[in-house]
């Protein structure tokens, strides 16, 4: 079964299904699995930190928020040990003339999951993150592993 991640969504499933997150340009997709509970999650987050604004309707959009919400629950569905993280995409976009002006938010997306991640302990074990292309992220449930599609570059799995 297809699982779909919408931008500023989270899904979290069990084998035997795939959760498929397209259009990730300087958004990451981040996904937690749970090896001995077999339980996975993707998350789509289009944007560094909830803390840059003052009000928002969707906090899932959010790195800070996102990678949180997936986590707890993951470990509600799988347990707490076994926990590793894969990230896909945070691309650069657009060229800009200014980059200390802050709008590389591929680059900040990556760094603020990094931090979120490493603040709940959970591993990074793998990455696909960078360039200037979109991509798509496919979490195999049942296998822990991630199929990175890329147009015109082709599949890797990470």
């Amino acid at each position: 079964m297809e699982v779909l991640v919408g931008i500023g969504e989270y899904r979290v499933a069990n084998p035997p299904s795939w959760v498929v997150t397209r259009g990730l340009g300087s958004c990451v997709g981040v996904t937690i699995y749970n090896s001995i509970g077999r339980v996975g999650g993707l998350a789509h987050v289009m944007l560094p930190s909830s803390k840059d604004f003052r009000s928002f309707t969707n906090p899932y959009k959010f790195a800070d928020l996102a990678v949180r919400a997936l986590y707890n629950e993951v470990r509600r569905n799988g347990g707490p040990q076994g926990l590793q993280a894969k990230l896909v995409g945070g691309a650069r976009m657009f060229s800009y003339r200014n980059e200390a002006a802050g709008f590389d938010i591929g680059t900040r997306n990556v760094l603020e999951v990094r931090n979120a991640l490493a603040q709940l302990g959970v591993r990074v074990i793998a990455e696909e993150i960078g360039g200037s292309w979109g991509r798509t992220a496919i979490l195999d449930v049942a296998t822990g592993q991630v199929l990175v599609k890329t147009v015109g570059k082709g599949e890797l799995v990470i």
